[in-house]
């Protein structure tokens, strides 16, 4: 047992060694990547769009692991704040002033160009999912009005360093959503560009 044992340590002092020494000769899928740094930031977020034809503000919110002074890798979640009528037609309750409540969030990576510079570009992509039902101020969603869609949105930006720790950043989105059926709003209706501006707080270096 104990020469085995000895047998298992050679081993594996070995391979410790061997690797070591042809560590820089290693070949990966993504040439050069090394983590230089590494910090973090988040903040909130106000997004003016139109879903169907109306006029829509969003609030929310988004944060992650910051690599590189380059990319960002975490999430983002926002909500319709507005009040979007529903459509006496589309209405399940014909009479009263039913409203949509829409949101949506999912993964979000975020590069951005030259970011020591004061004033640098910024890019985008939000992949994930959301929903959307008829509402009644007061009263819990109606069944049968509720769906969920998939969401795809790009973006685009100009961000501005206003100190060690915060950034103003404000740009342009594109919504891609698929997949909703609640009565009175249908794809194209909730797919549509943004404008927004992002107020980032963190560890930049």
């Amino acid at each position: 047992m104990k020469k085995l044992i000895l047998l298992f340590v050679l081993i594996f002092c070995a391979t410790f060694i061997f690797a070591q020494d042809n560590d820089s000769k290693q070949e990966t899928l993504v040439k050069g990547f090394r983590v230089t740094s590494a910090g973090g930031y988040g903040g909130v977020s106000l997004r003016t769009s139109s879903i169907a034809g109306d006029f829509a503000l969003l609030f929310g919110g988004y944060g992650g692991v910051f690599i590189n002074k380059k990319w960002l890798f975490g999430g983002a979640g926002y909500g319709m704040i507005t009040q979007l009528g529903v459509p006496e037609s589309a209405s399940v309750r014909p009479g009263q002033n039913l409203h949509y409540d829409m949101g949506y969030g999912g993964a979000l990576i975020e590069y951005l160009l030259r970011s020591d510079q004061m004033l640098h570009l910024t890019a985008h992509m939000l992949i994930g999912g959301g929903g959307i039902s008829q509402d009644l101020e007061g009263e819990p969603d109606f069944d049968g009005t509720g769906s969920n869609f998939f969401v795809l949105e790009p973006g685009a930006g100009v961000e501005l360093n206003i100190t060690d720790f915060f950034r103003l950043n404000g740009g342009l989105t594109y919504r891609i959503a698929s997949g909703s059926d609640t009565p009175g709003i249908r794809d194209r209706d909730l797919s549509g560009m943004s404008f927004f501006l992002n107020f980032k707080f963190g560890y930049f270096n």
